[in-house]
Parts: C-alpha cells; sequence; structure tokens
C-alpha cells in the first residue's frame, strides 16, 4: 500500500509527551479564543483552519516549515518530512460515529499534457472509460509530487498526518500514515463509474479510499474513522475542554455597561486558562 498506517508505538515515538503537550495547549487556547456564535447559531461550526493546524505540528514536531501554497509538503525534521490534513468527522442520525470523514485532496489535474498523446485529455479519457490511462497519469502527477519533496531536502520518509475533529464527542485524534512512494506503481482500476474511478493499493480499504473525480478533475482521499478509532486505536485523542460561547457581539461592544462587563468576563476567562499551565 502507498499509505502504510503507523502503529501505536511509532506514534508515540513521533509525537513525544512533548509534542502532545504543545498540541494540547494550542488546541484548548483556539476553542478558548474561537468567535462567539450568534444567540441560536449552530453552536457545532467549530472548524479548524488547515493552515493553523499545520502550524501546531511545526510546532509540536519541532519542524522546518517548508514551502507555500501547493507545495506536497509543510514541515521537515531528521530528514523526514511531514503533510499535514485536517478532516471533519460527522455523527450518524442513529449516534454513531461517521464511517467515513472528509476528503483530502492528493492532487489536482494540472493539465491536460499530463494526460497522454494529443487529444487525450481528462474528460475525453473518462467519457471514453480509459481507466488505466488516468491512473497511470496520476501515478506520474503523485510521483513527480513527493519525489520534488525528497530530492529538496534529501528525505528518507514521508508521513500523512491527519487531524480528525468530532464535534459531537469534543474530540481531536492525530492519525498517522507513511507514503511509500515506490509503492504508487502498484496503484490499480478499483469500481470506476461514469463520475469517478476508486483507485486500488493506495490505502488499506479498511482504513479509507482513494477516488478521482471528473467533475472536481481531482484525486481526493477519505479515511474511515470508526475502524481506525473504534477498532485499530493508531491514534491520539485529545479532548476539547472549552466550550465556544454565544453572544451578540455587536449589540455588546456598541453598548459601554456591557462591553466592560464582557471585556471582564473575557480577561478572567484568559487568566484563568493561563494560571493553570503554570508548573
Amino acid at each position: 500500500m502507498v499509505l502504510e498506517e503507523v502503529k501505536i508505538d511509532e506514534l508515540n515515538q513521533i509525537f513525544d509527551e512533548n509534542s502532545k503537550e504543545v498540541i494540547n495547549y494550542l488546541l484548548q487556547r483556539t476553542v478558548l479564543a474561537y468567535p462567539e456564535f450568534l444567540p441560536g447559531q449552530n453552536d457545532t461550526a467549530l472548524y479548524l483552519d488547515k493552515k493553523q493546524c499545520e502550524q501546531w505540528i511545526v510546532q509540536a514536531l519541532g519542524l522546518k516549515p517548508v514551502g507555500e501554497g501547493s507545495y506536497p509538503i509543510d514541515g521537515i525534521s531528521d530528514k523526514n518530512g511531514y503533510d499535514v490534513s485536517s478532516l471533519g468527522v460527522a455523527q450518524t442520525k442513529a449516534g454513531l460515529m461517521d464511517t467515513q470523514s472528509g476528503e483530502k485532496s492528493l492532487g489536482q489535474k494540472f493539465a491536460d499534457v499530463n494526460f497522454g498523446e494529443v487529444g487525450d485529455n481528462f474528460d475525453n479519457l473518462f467519457q471514453s472509460g480509459d481507466y488505466d490511462k488516468i491512473i497511470l497519469a496520476w501515478k506520474k502527477i503523485l510521483k513527480k509530487k513527493w519525489n520534488q519533496a525528497i530530492t529538496d531536502h534529501k528525505l528518507e520518509k514521508l508521513y500523512l498526518v491527519n487531524l480528525l475533529l468530532y464535534k459531537p464527542e469534543k474530540k481531536l485524534y492525530v492519525v498517522l500514515f507513511k507514503i511509500n512512494v515506490a509503492k504508487l506503481d502498484e496503484m490499480q482500476k478499483g469500481k470506476p463509474s461514469a463520475a469517478s474511478i476508486f483507485i486500488k493499493n493506495f490505502i488499506d480499504d479498511e482504513l479509507g479510499n482513494l477516488k478521482i473525480y471528473k467533475s472536481k478533475k481531482r484525486m481526493e482521499l477519505r479515511l474511515r474513522p470508526r475502524e481506525i478509532i473504534e477498532k485499530r486505536k493508531y491514534f491520539l485523542s485529545f479532548n476539547i475542554d472549552s466550550k465556544v460561547g454565544s453572544k451578540n457581539l455587536r449589540e455588546i461592544l456598541r453598548n459601554k455597561n456591557k462591553k466592560n462587563k464582557y471585556l471582564l468576563k473575557e480577561t478572567k476567562k484568559f487568566k484563568k486558562f493561563f494560571s493553570k499551565l503554570k508548573d
């Protein structure tokens, strides 16, 4: 498999106690400072920005940040490269953790030149059902992407760090995969349709799936959190201790008395948070 799950012993070696303390601190501070929801607004709308999560891992692992925008990885340390992903996990109507996470984009259709001969553009190949040629092109895209990072920084290992936010239980999970670039050639066509193709041999089917979409013109990875969290248990877990408040800030800040009371309360809240961190 291209993605190989990192088991708990190795996971705890990479994320030592200091790393975990950093992640927990940044998580709690972020939620504490999160903009209040309006009264009546859905209070499950908590969102962790990807760029922010990247910086959490840079801080937690002591990484050297590299690249910007579409660069293949976010940071390096000791000849290891790390790509950071932030994924949401929903809950079913029955109150169970959903079987599938949100998506992580692994590749975009950069240009039709990636797809073979003249006239072999992405849409035409999909229409003709030439899925093998599409997959071959995407193998080349991923090889170029990850080998660039390996060559640029003389890396020996690549990792995909996944931060999974499960709001119903106020949890953040960290799940780690090793990226085996040498196994990209093992990718094969899975179940196709008129709109997409599943890819085999990229990730264990019990842990997730990889899919190429015709309309989006990109390759997306989704994980299976119920299998990873509830069965295999190769993850780090962090509780979200704070609750995002509900306030109308326009109303509060235009009234002197309300504003002063609000700011005093916020000051006490932050002082209490930081005082608990002292040894």
